[in-house]
């Protein structure tokens, strides 16, 4: 109700409600002072203020910020701008919104003091107030649970100094102010809780911290509007103004993403959160791509950090050079990209207008880095996922040459440029890539929409291909869930373009009149095409892999022919082709064509199963290519994978065969995984005779690591080890703990070894040529030795193992460092000679005996390795999983 004319106006955008007299008694109020009622019974009257702002409001604090004035409300601190600032000597005096479910958000005045040991040259001295310094044990804990507004609200003014005002709340532009906005059971505070409140920025990058803004626990959808910052962040752009998570990765990161990790689909150690009550995100990344393109020096770290790289000669001549008409070309269609996912996002609330824009501020553009960074980050593509994903033709990337193209082509290179950008250790490569790869999802799928066609077209396949890799490994809630959702539509158009079935014979026949050089752009097209094919069929592999699901693709639908030999789609010419063909296959002219047509010269991978499950692959084609044998692992995951899901179906409790039928029993299940590991042992052997000639080979190292991971699977059951370490089902007694150990770990000795081998590997690699997936093996690989280093908790654990414990041997065997063929590993395996100890970075030994150092084990080695938001969130995960487990909640055994 608005106030009556001489009542009490609305003051700094707070809405006057009924005096608390009427309130009690329930009747109506005129909201003067007095109002009407108590001065007839001379009661005393005060006026009071909604807590929640009023739309009229919103809308003023959104023109003030709009306008070219000055922000409404500056305190003397923040009008004070050092020149330069180190974020290394920054302290946060004062903590920054903190909303819990249901309840409006508190708001504080963040004041940035500078260290004044280490001054920068020519910055002001500034200090905080003194009752504006908060220690870091007075904020509320995230297991504390705050029943009522009245009580956040109290908590939250304890931050507050005396000078803020209500206007203060209007202006911050972090979250919406309508309190229906927010989930019932949106977390209040950050997920880990072994960090501090607040840490030290690393100046690595030299940007500012980055806030979380345009955030709500609303479900992602193409039509959701949303409260956007940009109307907000006139006067909030500085680095004072700015609030970091908590967290210890060199790189700040958003709140709402480091929130959200709570919700992945993979990782999942610790108490879920569901997507329900998870915040958006993806808002976040297109409003900070946004929100840097409008500020100056924003690549300068980048251009710096690649003054001080290292050139591989084979990098340098990887990309050819960007002209000035590409570069203007990609980027008004990127502009158009930005606009469009902006709208869907924005839709409602803060669209568009029809016709032009309201005022210069709402213009929306987009800088694209200098085009030496947009090289770099080709390379960065070419380097670190066209080893694994094989799809660059000749080894170079021409942008100038795909963007003549549709703009499926320009949504290709931009991917390219976001995949190469995710592999680079800094935050504004690590926004830029975030806000590429929302971006082109939504151009992507809204391209296909439009015109059907595309869902057959090779370039729009491959579109989505490397969509999928950069979704599935961003770190990003949204973008993962929305990556594996779409998987299965993408993969479903592959095959029903008909790129799946079997063909010709793609090796030519000289004695015919056409010229070398069309035969060379026809294998061409063949060959991109059925490349595109397994390179799905890897993915699918791998995605099924760490996700514990099947793999989507059969067998059986697998007949399209296998890549050709890497010297062919490595020729850059007609003439060197020919070559080629001429070095693999002898020479042509004078061969019986029917040879040329033989299975054996193009097999699909449904062949080449065949043959390798009946040991008769084809003696003319010696070792395996490191390709074809990783693609061998899909059908011996998808045997895996559906061999375990039948042997959880089955009890702990023995059950009578009823009337003598027949029944699948969980010892013939048990006999055919013994069989699949046989499988695998061979694949092995397979492997191995090809590594032992090139142990340099990155893919053959790439398919050891995944080799590994599947033999895990035979000898563990992961998602039952994510549900002991998130305590599902778990009472804390030894009894209930040796249970659920029988049910993670069959075969502990075997388990051990698998997963030091993965380390083993992982550490050969070179960090910047990495699999993206990288961090997540190594998340399996510890938490399997964690799961393995509880059970030894039970004091009954060393009589359990070992019927002699003095005969064994005690002798340390380093598994993240032996091979395979390493006496010690080879006596530890079969009769559990030894004890297996981990290696740190610096030498020293980890024991197994102690499950926290297994955990700081892991997370120093993925923070050794290059810095991703996929890589930072599992080690806050691991991190967490330690806090949780830090107080031995076990109980006595049951008598």
């Amino acid at each position: 109700m608005e106030p009556l004319p001489g009542g009490v106006p609305t003051i700094a955008g707070r809405t006057p409600i009924a005096c608390q007299n009427c309130a009690n008694a329930k009747t109506g109020c005129d909201k003067r002072v007095p109002c009407s009622r108590c001065a007839e019974k001379n009661l005393p009257c005060a006026a009071r203020f909604a807590r929640r702002s009023s739309k009229a409001a919103i809308r003023a604090a959104q023109a003030s910020a709009a306008s070219p004035g000055p922000p409404l409300v500056q305190s003397p601190q923040q009008m004070q701008q050092p020149q330069t600032v180190n974020p290394s000597f920054m302290e946060i005096d004062q903590a920054s919104t903190k909303v819990e479910a249901g309840k409006s958000p508190t708001v504080v005045e963040a004041v940035i003091k500078v260290d004044s040991h280490a001054p920068s040259e020519g910055s002001p001295k500034r200090s905080s107030p003194p009752h504006s310094h908060v220690s870091p044990t007075e904020f509320p804990s995230p297991h504390t649970r705050i029943e009522s507004l009245d009580e956040f609200i109290q908590i939250g003014n304890e931050f507050v100094g005396p000078e803020s005002s209500y206007q203060d709340l209007l202006v911050w532009p972090e979250y919406s102010m309508d309190l229906e906005m927010y989930p019932s059971t949106m977390p209040l505070t950050r997920t880990d809780m072994s960090m501090p409140a607040f840490t030290e920025l690393s100046d690595m990058s030299g940007s500012e911290p980055m806030t979380a803004s345009s955030s709500r626990g609303s479900i992602h959808t193409r039509g959701t509007s949303i409260m956007s910052s940009s109307d907000f962040d006139n006067g909030m752009k500085s680095a004072e103004l700015t609030i970091t998570v908590p967290t210890d990765s060199p790189i700040p990161d958003f709140e709402v993403v480091i929130v959200a990790e709570g919700a992945w689909n993979l990782a999942r150690c610790n108490p879920p959160m569901y997507t329900g009550t998870c915040p958006r995100t993806a808002i976040v990344h297109l409003e900070c791509l946004e929100q840097k393109s409008k500020e100056e020096g924003t690549w300068s770290s980048l251009e710096k950090y690649l003054d001080q790289t290292d050139w591989d000669a084979s990098d340098l001549a990887s990309v050819v050079p960007l002209t000035s008409r590409t570069r203007d070309k990609m980027l008004a269609i990127t502009q158009s990209f930005l606009h469009k996912a902006l709208e869907i996002h924005r839709g409602g609330i803060n669209g568009y207008p029809k016709a032009g824009y309201a005022s210069p501020g709402d213009f929306n553009f987009i800088v694209l880095p200098p085009s030496r960074i947009l090289e770099y980050f080709l390379r960065s593509y070419v380097r670190s996922l066209s080893v694994y994903y094989p799809l660059v033709m000749a080894g170079c990337v021409d942008p100038n040459e795909m963007l003549q193209n549709n703009q499926a082509s320009t949504l290709l290179v931009l991917l390219m440029i976001a995949q190469g950008a995710a592999a680079m250790p800094m935050a504004e490569a690590r926004y830029l890539s975030a806000g590429l790869t929302e971006t082109c999802r939504i151009s992507l799928f809204d391209i296909v929409e439009k015109d059907v066609e595309l869902s057959a077209d090779p370039i729009a396949l491959r579109c989505a291909l490397l969509f999928i890799v950069l979704g599935a490994w961003s770190g990003d809630k949204w973008l993962m869930d929305i990556a594996m959702g779409q998987r299965g539509m993408y993969m479903s158009m592959l095959k029903h373009a008909g790129m799946l079935e079997p063909q010709q014979s793609m090796i030519p026949a000289f004695n015919s009149s056409t010229s070398t050089e069309l035969q060379w752009r026809s294998w061409l097209q063949r060959e991109s095409q059925n490349r595109l094919v397994y390179n799905y069929v890897m993915l699918d592999q791998e995605l099924s892999l760490f996700h514990d699901a099947a793999p989507l693709f059969a067998i059986t639908e697998l007949r399209c022919p296998l890549p050709g030999p890497e010297v062919l789609w490595m020729a850059s010419n007609a003439e060197q082709w020919l070559a080629g063909i001429q070095s693999v296959y002898g020479c042509t002219a004078n061969v019986n064509p029917q040879l040329l047509t033989a299975p054996s010269l193009t097999p699909s991978l449904y062949d080449l199963f065949q043959d390798f499950l009946h040991d008769s692959l084809p003696r003319r084609q010696g070792n395996l290519s490191p390709q074809q044998l990783r693609l061998i692992l899909h059908p011996l995951q998808s045997l895996l994978c559906h061999l375990r899901q039948i042997l959880s179906c089955f009890s702990d409790v023995p059950f009578s065969r009823l009337n003598g039928a027949r029944t699948v029993t969980k010892s013939s299940t048990m006999l055919r995984l013994e069989e699949v590991q046989a499988l695998l042992q061979k694949w092995y052997e397979l492997t191995m005779t090809y590594y032992k000639a090139n142990p340099n080979c990155p893919i053959t190292r790439c398919n050891l690591v995944l080799y590994h991971l599947i033999s895990l699977n035979a000898v563990t059951n992961f998602p039952e080890v994510e549900r002991l370490a998130r305590r599902e089902g778990f009472d804390g007694s030894y009894w209930e703990l040796s249970l659920r150990y029988r049910r993670c770990i069959s075969q502990r000795e075997e388990a051990i070894f698998h997963c030091g081998q993965v380390f083993r590997l992982l550490r050969l690699m070179h960090n910047n040529r990495r699999p993206s997936w990288w961090s997540a093996a190594m998340y399996r690989a510890t938490l399997i030795l964690w799961a393995d280093s509880i059970s030894r908790l039970d004091p009954n654990f060393q009589t359990d193992k070992r019927e002699n414990p003095g005969t064994g041997s005690t002798k340390p065997v380093a598994i993240d460092q032996v091979t395979p063929e390493d006496p010690a590993v080879i006596s530890y395996l079969w009769s559990g000679d030894g004890e297996a100890v981990l290696t740190q970075l610096d030498g020293s030994t980890v024991s197994l005996d102690k499950p926290g150092d297994v955990l700081v084990y892991a997370a120093k080695n993925i923070e050794a390795g290059f810095s991703s938001r996929v890589g930072d969130g599992i080690k806050r995960k691991l991190m967490t999983l330690r806090n949780n487990w830090s107080v031995n909640t076990m109980g006595a055994p049951p008598s």
